[in-house]
Formats: C-alpha cells, structure tokens, sequence
C-alpha cells in the first residue's frame, strides 16, 4: 500500500469516527440510524462502533421495543468521552464552567473582573480554571480544551481581543496563548454572537436553516452568519459585526469611532437613553398601555432591521434568530421586524426572511462557550 493510500485511510476512518461522535453528542440512535444518516454501509459503522465501545467513549442502551424483529441497540456518547471549560467574557462580567461532551455543566463560577489591571484579571481567569478542574475531578488529559466567548472584534487565529468599544481595558490582550501557556490546555477564542450560532446550528434550533444571523442584542450588539452550514469568517479571522453597519450616516458618534452605527442605537442602554425606562423588560410589561413603550419597541424593531436589511443585500441570509435582552417579549417585536424587513428587501418578491426567537437553554452562554472546543475537537 502506498503512503498515499495509508494516509487516505487514516483520514476517511479518523473522519467517520468523529462524524459518529458529532452524530451521538446530540441523541442516542441506532446502528442503522447511523448509517443511513451518513451513508456508510452498516458493517462500517458497526466496526467503528466497536471500537468506540472499546474505547469506552460510547456506551449501549437498553434495546427499543415495540416494533417487529430484532429490537434496536441505540447508541450514546458517554459523557467522560471528553470535557471542555468554557468561559463567558462579557462586559457585564464573566463565567466560568466546566462542561462534560453530552453538555452537562458539572460546575461553574461567577469571576468578578470589576476592578484590578488587566494581568490581575488574567490571573483570576486562570485561578477560577485551576479551581474548577480540581472541584470536578477531572484528569486534565480528559479536558479537551478551554473555549472563550468575548465580544468582537478579534483575531480567533491568534487568540487576541483586539479593541471591542467598551472593553478598553481587554483590547490587544493575547488571552489565548497566555491561558494556554499558564494551564497547559489548548485555548480557542470565539465572539459570543458567533459562539451562540454555531451553537445553535450544532444543535438543529435553526428550523433547517443553514444561511442565518445570529443576533445579540443586550449591552451591545453582536452578531454570527452561519453561510451554508459553516461560521462566516473573513480575512485575519474576522466574524461578522452586523453592530456597526451604519445606519445613520450623519448619527451619533459611535465608541468604535464610526459614526451612526447601529449599537449606538439599538443596544438597550442606547435606545433606553434618557426615555425614563431602566430596563428592556419594563419596556416590554408596560407597553400594552403605554405609548411611550410601544414606541420604543417599534423604534427598535425598525432599527434591528435596517441593519439586518443592509446586511441582507451583501450576503443572503433567510433566517434571523434573536438572542440576549430582547428575547424578552420577543413576540411583541418579531412580527414588526418581519413586516419591515420583508417590505423593504431587495429580494422582497422571491425571499422570505424568517425572524425567530433563539431557544431559551439555561446557562447557554456556558454551553456556547465550551462547544467550539467540542466542535473543532470532532472535526478533521
């Protein structure tokens, strides 16, 4: 055989070994689920499935009744297969969690980032790490890596935050490779918008979509394009920052030094701004009686999607899932983004667009975090 051949080998089998554990992260199922699902033949998948078993990365099930024949063995990942950390870096704050492969949260803690230089905050990113690998248990052979959100933009390539508005005291901060280095774990850094949508996408909650935006909208604005089932990623590793299209080219001076852009008006502290309303949530209860309410609601409704029309006629989506604050009566603010959106496209007579609530999953920032370890850990 020659050395082409072997290495074609090693790539088709390390390949459908991982797709089977990307297939059994999500739901337990059948040999023969399996293979029509990726259209291997049924020895292939029973080959590898006896090694995963032998490899105690997955287990059998009882045998499913109720249907003529031989009864099923559904298949399952087990969760000591593999653990991540994922780490949630807001302005807000931050999160820490330890995470098993079937997206169990064996433990977390809230890291108070207030106050202290930026190596002060580092070191308090890594003692919370230490603290919960030890709180677990787990060996760290076992843990795959450390996955952290953080608002964009930045540079996944090379760990780096670059300069997010807001986050003067993060900007040009190498996280990655100094958590790597201090940890002895593989670190991979992902903007929260863009972590939530493959999140979503991984975890089918798109509605079959595979051309969506992911938008995030709370003390900023972020966003992630899932384009053909894949991130949308652009040179130097930049993702999408839907959050600073301009919208009103004579606007407000934005912190990213742009001017009109669409957080300057859309991020709830910006809309909210001198309205008398502290939070989106009173925006939203009041507004069945209050005008004032249901103004700011269609405000932000035509806000959201200018700039989902903008970016729109630059790269076809067909989907829009809502995360953060204003899933919050998001049943108030979807139907008037789709009228707008849907009126005033360039493709209005041949696309629909879809605006959809993201799921609400507890802790997913957590799970969002630790699942593009998982992800890039199960793909060759």
């Amino acid at each position: 055989m020659s050395r082409k051949v072997a290495r074609n080998a090693e790539y088709t089998r390390e390949y459908n070994r991982k797709l089977m554990l990307r297939i059994l992260r999500k739901n337990p199922i059948s040999r023969a689920e399996i293979a029509r699902l990726t259209g291997l033949t049924r020895a292939s998948v029973s080959l590898i499935a006896t090694e995963l078993l032998e490899e105690e990365k997955i287990r059998e099930l009882r045998p499913v009744g109720g249907q003529r024949g031989r009864m099923p063995t559904p298949l399952a990942i087990c969760s000591d297969a593999g653990y991540a950390l994922g780490i949630y870096l807001n302005r807000d704050g931050c999160t820490v969690g330890m995470v098993d492969i079937s997206d169990t949260i064996l433990a977390q803690e809230r890291v108070r980032l207030e106050t202290g230089s930026r190596e002060q905050k580092l070191e308090e990113l890594r003692s919370a790490a230490e603290r919960l690998i030890r709180s677990v248990g787990v060996a760290k052979e076992k843990i795959w890596g450390i996955g952290i959100s953080a608002p964009g933009p930045l540079d996944g390539e090379k760990g780096e935050i670059l300069n997010p508005p807001m986050f003067d005291l993060w900007h040009n901060t190498s996280i990655g490779p100094w958590l790597s280095e201090k940890t002895g774990l593989p670190v991979l850094l992902e903007n929260n918008a863009t972590c939530l949508a493959s999140y979503y996408y991984d975890n089918r909650e798109a509605e079959g979509s595979e051309n969506f935006l992911l938008l995030l909208v709370d003390s900023g604005i972020g966003s992630g394009i899932i384009s053909k089932g894949k991130i949308l990623k652009g040179a130097g590793y930049f993702t999408s920052e839907v959050g600073h299209i301009s919208i009103n080219y004579r606007g407000k001076i934005c912190p990213c030094g742009n001017i009109g852009c669409l957080e300057a008006y859309a991020a709830i502290p910006n809309l909210l701004s001198g309205t008398g309303f502290p939070t989106w949530r009173e925006v939203v209860d009041a507004s069945s009686s209050d005008q004032g309410a249901q103004e700011l609601i269609r405000q932000e409704a035509e806000y959201l999607s200018t700039g989902v029309i903008s970016l729109n006629h630059i790269i076809n989506i067909d989907t829009v899932i809502l995360a953060g604050e204003v899933l919050y009566g998001a049943d108030r603010l979807i139907p008037l983004m789709q009228d707008q959106i849907n009126s005033r496209s360039l493709r209005r007579d041949s696309q629909t667009i879809r605006v959809l609530p993201g799921k609400k999953v507890e802790d997913i920032r957590i799970l969002s975090s630790a699942n593009i370890v998982f992800a890039r850990e199960l793909l060759v």
